[in-house]
């Protein structure tokens, strides 16, 4: 009981870094709800352009011609001046210019596939137009066998004009779901730093020189020893994790009380555990208090930036990605992104979970090895 409000008291001077590192957390999760909030609604962009048309008084140019202004915008710019087009091409204040040829529709329909001639600016607007272009073009060439003069134009123009019909079957809300995953995934940065600076500065009180020689003579082994300032430890984790989900909870409301809320909150419990033994063996490897705070940025950033945290793992390259394997915020961060797109969590759903949840608890015991080696190593110097 001691040890423990020992502990309290030194966490106690501690609250400033809880409660910066909270507040990130809180306002990076903020920034990416009102960008998923955005409008997600698909509307069809019309590029500007201009056509100059060579062909005349002809019934499948004149379709063709009506087609494409129905999809994009006419820029009210003089055709017959050469010089002007181009300024517009060069300022951006049209996309696209269209030169269709002489004799444009008697070719179409006599199969020879004439070649129209563009200007363009090279954009998307630009693709998007020469697509309209195309996508007309290949379809005369398939109805002109069947049909002819205006009826021809009325069943391109149905054909062109199809459009798909999607029914999205999936009852995910992506939107939701998508900044649950990042804070969830910026989490990782929230516990190992609290972890981390917390654990540290409270090992390297209570292992100040005249603290520790009076722990080495009594009658504790450093492995009872260890394991009471890691229970002690891990009450202030375990609170500190409780705070996490709380803030999630309020954040996310009813989306945190579905089966995908349950995984991203089992799944950060066993990070909050991992971070305890990170935090733990750190605080036995260095007692200088002005070396934590670079300690604090190395691991909790540099696994942050590696791992998918920061960056998400389709924008990182290869090598990078080896390397994170070796850290366990990787196992974290996938379970993350995986949890994400689940609809229901079967056996095969949950396995790599599982898997990637054993990798994450099997390093937590390698760090408890570890911890209780250096400590040992350094009872036996002290």
């Amino acid at each position: 009981m001691t040890v423990f409000k020992t502990i309290l008291k030194i966490l106690n001077k501690l609250k400033g870094m809880l409660i910066l590192y909270t507040v990130m957390l809180v306002a990076i999760t903020a920034i990416n709800q009102s960008a998923g909030n955005s409008t997600t609604n698909f509307e069809e962009s019309k590029p500007d352009i201009l056509i100059v048309n060579n062909d005349n008084n002809n019934t499948v140019t004149e379709g063709f011609v009506d087609y494409v202004s129905k999809h994009c915008k006419i820029a009210g710019i003089d055709t017959k001046d050469k010089e002007k087009m181009d300024d517009a091409l060069f300022y951006r204040d049209v996309n696209f210019v269209i030169y269709i040829p002489k004799k444009f529709g008697e070719d179409l329909l006599n199969g020879k596939n004439p070649e129209i001639k563009y200007k363009t600016t090279g954009d998307e607007y630009a693709s998007y137009s020469e697509m309209l272009v195309e996508k007309y073009i290949k379809t005369v060439l398939v109805y002109k066998d069947y049909y002819s003069g205006s009826e021809l134009v009325r069943k391109v123009n149905s054909a062109v004009e199809t459009e798909a019909k999607v029914t999205i079957k999936s009852s995910l809300d992506t939107s939701k779901l998508g900044s649950m995953t990042s804070y969830f995934n910026f989490l990782n940065y929230a516990l190992l730093a609290g972890c981390v600076y917390c654990i540290s500065m409270i090992l390297a009180s209570i292992n100040e020189e005249n603290v520790r020689k009076r722990t080495i003579i009594s009658s504790f082994s450093y492995k009872k020893y260890n394991r009471i300032v890691l229970f002690s430890n891990a009450i202030v984790i375990l609170a500190m994790w409780v705070l996490y989900m709380i803030l999630s909870a309020i954040l996310f409301k009813n989306s945190m009380f579905t089966s995908n809320g349950l995984a991203y909150v089992i799944n950060s419990f066993i990070f909050a555990i991992c971070s305890l033994t990170i935090g733990f063996l750190i605080g036995n490897i260095t007692q200088n208090k002005n070396a934590i705070g670079g300690i604090v940025n190395v691991i909790a950033l540099g696994t942050s930036f590696l791992c998918g945290c920061f960056v998400p793992f389709e924008y990182m390259p290869d090598y990078v990605l080896k390397i994170a394997h070796v850290l366990p915020t990787y196992y974290f961060v996938e379970n993350n992104e995986l949890i994400k797109s689940m609809e229901t969590l079967d056996f095969n759903g949950i396995k790599p979970l599982l898997i990637n949840g054993g990798i994450v608890i099997g390093f937590s015991v390698a760090f408890i090895i570890l911890t209780n080696l250096v400590s040992r190593k350094k009872q036996v110097v002290g």
